[in-house]
């Protein structure tokens, strides 16, 4: 009898068990992205009375008999499965039809490098996102969300694809261990989309206010001959140009450094590649951004990124005078000013004056030179993502905007699979993360890579909760039978002991 006590008390317990997972589901049937666990008994171990025996001519055999020692919990598994979708009318609102997790992580000294590793990484299927006052795309929980940027070649779209679509965007093996994993995320898989809009439509914003672009194409091959007449100098290739060299040499291009004033060399095949639409494929923009915008001198043309700049109307294209010529900004004289006539009617813009002779001008040619730029109609002000007229998240993860009649893809939200997604371990907030269950997490586009190839990302909806209130509902009574059940058994064996006691009287 003392048995039935211990198979009782532990029938209590993972009853006990049961109904507080049951009541965790139930108190998230309105929790949207989460999912729904089930737990399994299982018995516990034997005690033997009688050990079998096989059966022979002269005797008979006998089954083995045995006495549990009750129950424990087997399992609690979660249901992974795919519910209904709740429509919400955002446009940063996702939801995965298919297979796959949304990625979402988070860094230690943000800014600071742009291969940090993000300190923590977690999945999800609530795709409940939106973009930040500093313009990245953060989830609910205020952590960024996992995506891919656009290189300089593959911003424009043309009619109905790009010049090279994000599709041609992929994930590079950065900690070169063989996989395409969740340990080759970094920091530029932080999707900003205010740093992305300028990108895209090459608009930036210079210390005085003014909007300006860069002339890539002699920032990256150089220009051999000037253009006078369109207000455009010689430049040779800027030697700071960096380079997504992983993603280079995965595609067999060989790279050599930069020498001093020598710019960084790319060759195939032991030819040295000048194309520079190959090139712009493999350009690192956030890092050149950061050589350029770090150039002060202009000493040497491959030095000063400033030169390379040129103001810019709304429209993002360069800005002209009323006879159809680039303003030139002379700055009204002086050593290196520039006047009328001389070599400043070939200079790009105002920055060739700030920078003659290594010394930069100011005071009144800096007033003369704002004022012809705004004349001439400069854009004034920093171009930021909500200036787009029109916004776009397809099926496949892309965000496509539209500013001044060009649309262009900005960056793609990119997904995580498992080989055993039910192993995933549950982090609160209804996020998953990577265990030695799930296996690792292998990065993906939706709608190309195998294993999301048939995955839709809908916009404007979020997947709910996938509790079944009416199974919940069926196991609580269950569990409630079987608590009550055991209960019995306790004090029905209680009874008995008590009736042993009692003997003696």
């Amino acid at each position: 009898m003392v048995k039935s006590l211990y198979s009782g008390v532990s029938g209590l317990t993972v009853h006990q068990t049961r109904m507080d997972v049951i009541g965790n589901n139930i108190a998230n049937v309105n929790s949207d992205g989460f999912k729904a666990s089930k737990v399994t008994f299982r018995d516990i171990y034997y005690q033997g009375y009688r050990s079998a025996t096989a059966g022979r001519a002269t005797a008979a055999g006998n089954n083995p008999s045995q006495v549990g020692y009750g129950v424990q919990v087997g399992s609690i598994d979660k249901d992974m499965s795919q519910s209904g979708g709740r429509s919400t009318k955002f446009a940063f609102d996702m939801m995965l039809e298919g297979d796959g997790f949304f990625m979402t992580m988070t860094f230690d000294n943000l800014n600071l490098n742009s291969d940090k590793n993000p300190s923590v990484t977690r999945y999800t299927r609530l795709g409940k996102f939106g973009v930040d006052s500093y313009g990245n795309v953060v989830a609910s929980n205020n952590v960024f969300v996992v995506g891919s940027r656009n290189t300089l070649d593959g911003l424009t779209a043309l009619g109905d694809d790009s010049k090279n679509s994000m599709n041609d965007v992929e994930y590079v093996d950065r900690n070169e261990d063989g996989k395409i994993t969740a340990g080759d995320i970094t920091y530029r898989n932080v999707i900003n989309l205010d740093e992305l809009m300028q990108q895209a439509y090459n608009v930036y914003t210079d210390e005085f206010g003014y909007a300006y672009g860069y002339d890539w194409e002699a920032i990256i091959a150089g220009r051999e001959t000037a253009n006078p007449d369109r207000g455009e100098l010689a430049l040779d290739a800027f030697a700071g140009v960096k380079y997504d060299i992983a993603k280079l040499e995965a595609d067999g291009y060989t790279y050599t450094p930069a020498n001093g004033d020598t710019p960084a060399s790319i060759t195939k095949g032991g030819t040295a590649v000048t194309d520079l639409e190959t090139l712009e494929k493999y350009v690192d923009i956030q890092e050149t951004l950061k050589a350029l915008n770090a150039a002060t001198s202009a000493t040497d043309a491959r030095a000063a990124g400033a030169q390379y700049r040129y103001f810019v109307d709304v429209t993002g294209n360069k800005i002209k005078n009323d006879d159809g010529t680039y303003p030139t900004y002379s700055g009204g004289g002086g050593e290196g000013g520039g006047g009328a006539g001389g070599d400043a009617d070939a200079v790009t813009n105002i920055y060739d004056n700030f920078f003659n002779n290594g010394v930069v001008k100011t005071g009144d040619d800096l007033k003369a030179a704002k004022t012809a730029a705004g004349d001439a109609g400069a854009l004034i002000g920093e171009l930021k993502f909500q200036d787009a007229d029109s916004l776009q998240i397809g099926a496949d993860g892309l965000i496509m905007v539209g500013y001044a009649d060009k649309v262009k893809y900005l960056a793609r939200i990119d997904l995580a699979v498992f080989e055993n997604p039910d192993g995933l371990s549950e982090d609160g907030q209804t996020q998953f993360a990577e265990s030695a269950a799930s296996g690792e997490a292998h990065l993906k586009r939706a709608q190309v890579d195998p294993g999301v190839t048939t995955t839709s990302i809908v916009s404007g909806k979020v997947e709910m909760s996938n509790v079944n209130l009416a199974d919940e509902f069926s196991d609580m009574i269950i569990t409630q039978r079987g608590f009550q059940a055991n209960a019995r058994i306790i004090t029905t064996s209680d009874s008995m002991l008590e009736e042993l006691v009692n003997l003696k009287r």
